[in-house]
């Protein structure tokens, strides 16, 4: 978990984009906007594994949003459908015990390598990339592992993929694509409220789109950073919603 922007490549290969483009018609013959689902890493890890959100401050439980994330699909309101996942590889520098692979990269006024916990943010100077700050969270969502695989209860469309990085460093074509199917609006589900679901629905306003969280399609870390997170949102141009209201925003 160590989004920064989902609209953009990730560092390490570490997220993936699946997209089903145009699967109820072209919405460009009426007036109607043109509507992508984002739909954020509904993972084994982030319900029932490794980093299951009941077991973060939140207690939240991330299973809840699978059945209202379906309800969306199926409502034929969306002209594009976008799943992310969190796709790390094994010795990734978000994880707490590959700690000792990094600690000399650690700056002189990050928190050093003896008071480093889980959860602690740690800073790295990582050569010829960039100064990044990362939240040190347990292993997770580790490539081609049954925690890196989406929920079996959520739907799933066939789809095409694409990656990008947490640093903005480079873009990845799923902005190309929303902007060749016209998209004008984007609404964001999934995992976690505070973190991806924040960052893609952040850098989908960065990008011009009129962009939404739906609230109840979403969990999150803890209640105090999902707060901040969404008043910062709506301060920002961004629209936080119920599913029900989705309505109300796609004719």
């Amino acid at each position: 978990m160590t989004c920064e922007s989902n609209l953009r490549k990730r560092h390490s290969n570490s997220h993936r984009i699946f997209s089903s483009m145009n699967i109820y018609g072209d919405s460009q013959m009426s007036k109607r906007p043109v509507n992508a689902l984002l739909i954020i890493d509904v993972q084994n890890d982030f319900i029932d594994g490794s980093l299951a959100l009941r077991n973060c401050p939140s207690k939240h439980n991330g299973e809840e949003v699978i059945p209202i994330i379906n309800d969306l699909l199926d409502s034929g309101d969306f002209d594009v459908i976008v799943y992310s996942i969190d796709w790390h590889p094994a010795d990734h520098i978000s994880f707490y015990d590959n700690l000792h692979l990094r600690s000399h990269l650690l700056t002189n006024d990050s928190i050093q390598l003896a008071d480093l916990h889980l959860h602690s943010n740690a800073k790295f100077d990582i050569p010829n990339v960039a100064v990044m700050e990362q939240v040190l969270w347990p292993r997770h969502c580790v490539q081609n592992t049954t925690g890196a695989n989406l929920h079996p209860d959520l739907k799933v469309f066939d789809a095409s993929s694409a990656f990008w990085d947490n640093l903005k460093l480079s873009e990845t074509n799923l902005h190309q694509q929303l902007q060749e199917k016209n998209v004008s609006q984007i609404f964001v589900t999934g995992l976690a409220t505070d973190y991806c679901v924040y960052s893609t629905a952040a850098n989908a306003v960065e990008y011009g789109y009129k962009t939404f969280i739906i609230k109840d399609g979403c969990r999150g870390v803890d209640e105090k950073h999902i707060k901040e997170k969404l008043d910062n949102f709506k301060q920002n141009s961004g629209h936080v919603i119920q599913s029900s209201q989705v309505k109300d925003y796609v004719q």
